[in-house]
């Protein structure tokens, strides 16, 4: 069957089966995945939600993204996929980019340990572009929470994440144990201007 989503050609190497990938790559216990998404290209915004209270990280700010679901994903890139509808309701397009793999060591209650490793992809989205190619204002991609995860979303700007990185922003970015996902938030828009440059 068909994916309904194309990808970069240089990213190719990620659609081998997702037990190839995993078993490649022994020295991680789990695999994470992230999708980041753009509206307005000339003042670009990225979507990040806001996690539930009753949820680990309540009220942090993040793009949508969990682990691959070795029963559900044929492909890491179909669980970015799967994880972006889950979420936000809207069905990939296009995986365009890699944006970041981050790894770290989670401990358990027990206090065992595992090792976790993280992809991050910019995607286009299907609900972005009408069917004249001409882009979707922002306020009326339909985005639908999973309310059990995440209690509200934005389209963020640049400068407001780097406010926010600072202490003074709007946006409660997750602390130092999942460092990562701050600096690639900012990071995305760098890439996402790349991108619009060479289409």
């Amino acid at each position: 069957m068909p994916r309904p989503y194309t990808v970069a050609p240089h990213l190719h190497y990620f659609e081998v089966p997702l037990a190839t990938f995993t078993a490649a790559r022994p020295e991680f216990d789990s695999f994470g995945v992230g999708g980041y998404i753009f509206s307005d290209a000339s003042t670009p915004r990225v979507l990040l939600l806001q996690r539930a209270l009753t949820d680990s990280m309540p009220g942090c700010w993040e793009g949508p993204g969990g682990s691959y679901e070795p029963d559900m994903d044929g492909t890491l890139l179909d669980g970015v996929a799967r994880e972006v509808l889950e979420e936000t309701g809207l069905h990939v397009s296009h995986i365009a980019e890699l944006l970041a793999v981050d790894s770290w060591t989670h401990t358990r209650r027990n206090g065992s340990k595992f090792r976790i490793a993280k992809y991050s992809f910019i995607v286009e989205v299907f609900e972005s572009v009408r069917p004249s190619a001409e882009q979707v204002p922002r306020e009326e991609i339909p985005v639908q929470l999973m309310e059990s995860e995440h209690q509200a979303f934005d389209w963020a700007t640049e400068e407001d994440v780097r406010l926010s990185l600072q202490g003074g922003g709007k946006y409660q970015l997750p602390g130092p144990a999942t460092g990562h996902q701050a600096p690639n938030i900012l990071r995305s828009f760098e890439l996402y201007r790349e991108l619009q440059s060479k289409s």
